[in-house]
């Protein structure tokens, strides 16, 4: 048998190139508002934690969603029930949940939308309480709740932006949602009582919110870029303005009619 020639070599066919990941990054925000909020909750209960228990009762007896007191034309208990937590380990618990959570989805959505999800998700998650629990609450739980569930349609919405670890990720969320979930309806049966309905008012809230003025990703070509592409959000501010406005005034009517009626 002779060797190969040259010419068996060169009519073999040619290598084809292996498929490389490229990462392109985010235009994710600091989360400068998280920061804050986390701060103001702190403060608000370090002043609450070093009254007296007599002050202490007084203090959440003006600032507590109370409805009777919000049926008197008290609304601003609504936000104000927001910043307030009656012990540490109430405390340590939303504050590390706002603390995870609030960095991600205010670097994913920015400071104004992370902003207007926290507050009028919040807002909606203090409404269903009133609505469905006569007992007094407080917490910032609602608000958190919303900015999670406005996480969970970020990952929904932006699947093909992060592929398969997006959609475990999602997956993970659902489990935790449905866990607290089931917390809340398992201490319903005990003596430490979860606000249930603010949770789910909050979370439905967050969810609505988002899917209108949350961010939709995009990758575009982007010659000054080091890699040549660059992601955008494919939902600018004129686009979501109006649904906003929309559910803002909704929310308000709908506090109006439940406290009113």
């Amino acid at each position: 048998m002779q060797p190969p020639t040259p010419e068996h070599h060169s009519q073999q066919p040619p290598r084809q190139p292996i498929p490389q990941r490229i990462a392109v990054p985010l235009p994710v925000a600091q989360p400068r508002l998280t920061y804050l909020l986390l701060g103001i909750i702190v403060v608000i209960y370090a002043y609450y934690f070093s009254l007296s228990p007599f002050k202490r009762i007084e203090f959440l007896t003006d600032w507590a969603k109370i409805n009777e007191f919000i049926k008197d034309g008290e609304y601003y208990r609504l936000l104000s029930s927001m910043f307030l937590h009656l012990n540490l380990m109430h405390i340590l618990f939303n504050g590390y949940a706002l603390y995870v959570i609030g960095r991600d989805v205010e670097g994913l959505f920015g400071h104004v939308r992370f902003a207007v999800i926290y507050f009028l998700g919040g807002l909606s998650g203090a409404l269903a309480s009133f609505v469905f629990t006569q007992a007094p609450s407080v917490g910032a739980s609602g608000a958190i709740f919303a900015i999670f569930g406005a996480e969970m349609v970020y990952f929904y919405q932006n699947r093909h932006l992060h592929g398969q670890a997006g959609k475990n990720h999602l997956r993970q969320l659902v489990i935790l949602m449905l866990f607290n979930l089931g917390l809340g309806l398992f201490s319903s049966a005990t003596d430490f009582r979860i606000d249930n309905a603010g949770h789910i008012g909050g979370l439905v809230g967050g969810a609505v919110l988002a899917w209108f003025i949350g961010p939709e990703y995009q990758v575009t070509a982007d010659p000054t870029s080091t890699v040549g592409l660059r992601v955008v959000d494919g939902n600018p501010a004129q686009r979501w303005a109006l649904p906003l406005v929309a559910y803002a005034v909704t929310l308000g009517a709908m506090v109006v009619y439940a406290v009113t009626a």
